[in-house]
Formats: structure tokens, sequence, C-alpha cells
């Protein structure tokens, strides 16, 4: 049950990008809102602590290392790639308020292209299917 939810939260993330450019960038303005650096402080925190988390239940469960440090690999590359597709300059109006700094910078390029990485967004969601049909998803669990 766990696996599903986590599936499901990653593909949930993504509808995001759905949005029209205009409200995702008024979201952005507002979480940097009084010239803030870092939107994501608090949740950065929480969402370390449930990874943590998880990691100590999924070893407690049994998970085999090798495939736990081949999973590991594999969503390491494909957000490291996925940032790598954000090299194009902003424009003037794409730009954030100052300051901004690295991540604040990389926070607006995503919202005004949420596409550019597809072939790593389509292989994320690959996975996830494919991880759902190998747990018997959808043919009665």
């Amino acid at each position: 049950m766990l696996a599903v939810l986590a599936g499901v939260h990653i593909l949930g993330k993504l509808t995001f990008f759905m949005l029209p450019y205009r409200r995702r960038r008024a979201a952005l303005d507002k979480a940097y809102d009084g010239g803030k650096l870092r939107a994501t402080a608090t949740s950065d925190v929480a969402s370390l602590i449930l990874a943590t988390g998880l990691v100590v239940v999924l070893f407690i469960a049994g998970v085999k290392p090798v495939s736990f440090l081949i999973g590991l690999w594999v969503g390491a590359t494909l957000i490291q790639l996925y940032f790598h597709q954000f090299y194009e300059p902003l424009t003037t109006e794409q730009q954030p308020p100052p300051p901004a700094g690295p991540i604040k910078i990389m926070s607006y390029a995503i919202e005004a292209r949420p596409w550019r990485p597809w072939v790593e967004i389509v292989g994320l969601i690959v996975l996830v299917v494919a991880a759902f049909v190998a747990m018997g998803f959808g043919a009665g669990m």
C-alpha cells in the first residue's frame, strides 16, 4: 500500500505543471514572497525525515541492498538529468524578482518551461507504471 501511495504521489506532483503558466507563476511568486531565497525549507526537512523513515522501513522489510542501490542511482540520475534540461536563460518576464539565488532561479526556470525535460518525465512515468504493473496494480491486487 505504501508503494502505491508513493507512486501516486510521484505522478500527482506532475499535475501542477498542467496548470497555466500564470497560475504556476503566481504560486511561485507567493512562495518566494518577501524576498525569500528559499521557499521550501520546512518541506525539505519534512521530506528528508519521511525519506529516512521509508528507507528504514524498506530495510526492516528485507529490501535487497543491490535493488535499493540501483533504484537510488536511477532516481538520482533521472533528477540530475531533469535539472540539466534547464540550461536556457530566462526571458526578462520569466526572471524571478530579486534577490535571486540559484535555487530560486531554477524554480522559475522550471515553471517557465516545465515540460522541457519531457524525456525524464516520461521515463519517470514509465517506471512508476511498470512498478504498479509488477505489483499487480489493476489486476485484483
